[in-house]
């Protein structure tokens, strides 16, 4: 189920610089990512470990360790933890593992994030978007506190963007490419049955199926479920302090959309 647009429209002269500027910034870090380890579609080689290492959220090194013990195969080696192993929390929020991981980030941001940032403001929806990306990274660390693999991406605060989306427009449309063997077909689909569908099939069955595994197929998926939830708690506190808005949303009533 790709996703490709939401009918939500929000008012006339609205601009979404904040969700603009994010997709802006998360693009030009990918490609100093690509200048620096010299790779497009997937960061592996010693530069991209380097980088991920320095920069990525380490469980074992947010944690309180200083030296990381890794094996990928060509046998053990020591990495010392970054000086300030917290500040990973955030920066790692902006690095991506390769071009397919930054596009399906960059392409859910893009669609969700604009009535979110109407909502809740251009500078509340910056800190809560950064809070939910942090809060996500806690929690896959909790997960795994000793972990040695390095956490890189925007999902878990993405997904905190579809958790807020899916208690504030539950009834908006999302304009989906379904695509089930050989038969393909345009769908419109409320986003109180994708976003569900989204976080069964892509991140709870996996997650239970792979033995509560944490980063199964290289996938943080208790970061995904963890910014998923707290962004349905932030939405639900939204919604909770705004009433009025889902009410009288419109002259001659409650809104259909919500």
């Amino acid at each position: 189920m790709l996703p490709l647009r939401d009918e939500n429209p929000h008012p006339p002269g609205f601009k979404p610089t904040v969700t603009y500027a994010l997709i802006i910034i998360n693009i030009i870090v990918f490609f100093i990512e690509v200048a620096f380890t010299g790779q497009f579609f997937d960061f592996t080689n010693q530069n991209a470990f380097n980088l991920f290492y320095n920069w990525g959220a380490v469980p074992s090194c947010v944690t309180g360790g200083t030296v990381v013990n890794v094996d990928f195969g060509a046998g053990p080696l020591r990495v010392s933890c970054p000086d300030a192993p917290y500040f990973s929390l955030l920066s790692s929020i902006f690095l991506h593992g390769g071009l397919m991981h930054l596009g399906g980030n960059m392409l859910f941001l893009w669609i969700f994030g604009d009535n979110i940032e109407h909502k809740f403001g251009k500078i509340k929806y910056l800190g809560i978007y950064l809070m939910w990306g942090i809060l996500a990274g806690l929690i896959h660390i909790y997960g795994d506190a000793s972990s040695p693999i390095p956490a890189v991406g925007a999902s878990g605060a993405i997904s905190g963007v579809l958790g807020a989306y899916l208690v504030i427009f539950p009834k908006a449309r999302i304009q989906t490419f379904l695509m089930m063997g050989f038969f393909w077909r345009m769908m419109h689909i409320q986003a109180r049955w994708f976003l569900p569908f989204w976080l069964v099939f892509q991140n709870l069955l996996p997650f239970f199926i792979g033995g509560f595994g944490v980063a199964g197929g290289g996938v943080a998926y208790l970061a995904h479920i963890g910014g998923f939830v707290v962004g349905l708690a932030t939405g639900y506190l939204y919604k909770k302090t705004h009433s009025s808005e889902f009410t009288y949303g419109t002259r001659y009533g409650y809104r259909p959309d919500y």
